[in-house]
């Protein structure tokens, strides 16, 4: 995996020629938060200050340490978690079409595995939703833009014989805000899942050398709610 992620990074910058097919608010994104003539991203490592989930809507949040890796070209995340209050740890992974969710009692006995084509779909909604935090994969080919208004872009995700569809919102000020989808699913029980409609909201910036990027995030549909740390391309 680490090899074929050198073989194919490239460098490149965000410049009016490259950026000219996007969306007006893509573009505008790209100038207000600093990445206009700026590197384009190929990977980051995403470092959580801390990140909370719900196992269900009636349970208490509980704390996770969350460590966090993406590629931009392959489309790739894997993220690590380990619950704080009890000895579970977790692993979410899609990788080229593959989406697998594992989790172990005691880092010994395995309690959750799923690899599912619904599994991998979802995976790659998480990577989806990140798009504008780390916007290397805005150039994407795998991606189909099409203007809505000067505030709301849909995209259309393909990847590996997957197809997704989701709409960014950004405020008047070209901050991105909020994305959706109705192609997740929910896990009800093993081998039985229903679509939901999922979103992430960016709840707030803050400036990261002489960008400025999202703090701040919480998501309806998997409840989940995190304050980012740095993320380091």
């Amino acid at each position: 995996m680490l090899k074929e992620l050198v073989k194919n990074t490239f460098f490149r910058y965000f410049t009016e020629e490259t950026t000219q097919h996007l969306p007006h608010a893509i573009k505008k994104n790209l100038h207000v938060t600093g990445f206009m003539d700026k590197p384009v991203p190929f990977n980051a490592e995403v470092f959580w200050k801390e990140s909370w989930l719900k196992l269900s809507p009636k349970n208490n949040w509980t704390r996770l340490q969350t460590l966090q890796f993406n590629s931009v070209e392959p489309i790739g995340r894997v993220s690590y978690m380990k619950f704080s209050s009890m000895p579970i740890s977790a692993r979410d992974l899609y990788w080229k079409g593959y989406g697998e969710v594992k989790g172990k009692l005691l880092n010994i006995f395995n309690i959750i595995f799923d690899n599912s084509r619904e599994t991998a779909i979802s995976s790659l909604i998480k990577v989806f939703c990140e798009f504008l935090f780390i916007p290397g994969y805005v150039l994407s080919s795998h991606v189909k833009w099409e203007h809505i208004n000067d505030c709301l872009v849909k995209a259309t995700l393909f990847d590996c014989g997957i197809e997704v569809t989701g709409w960014f919102y950004f405020d008047s000020n070209g901050l991105f805000n909020r994305f959706e989808t109705e192609d997740r699913y929910f896990t009800i029980k093993k081998d039985e899942y229903k679509k939901v409609k999922f979103s992430a909201i960016a709840e707030s910036y803050t400036c990261q050398d002489d960008l400025k990027v999202c703090n701040k995030v919480k998501s309806s549909g998997i409840y989940l709610k995190a304050t980012l740390n740095i993320i380091k391309e």
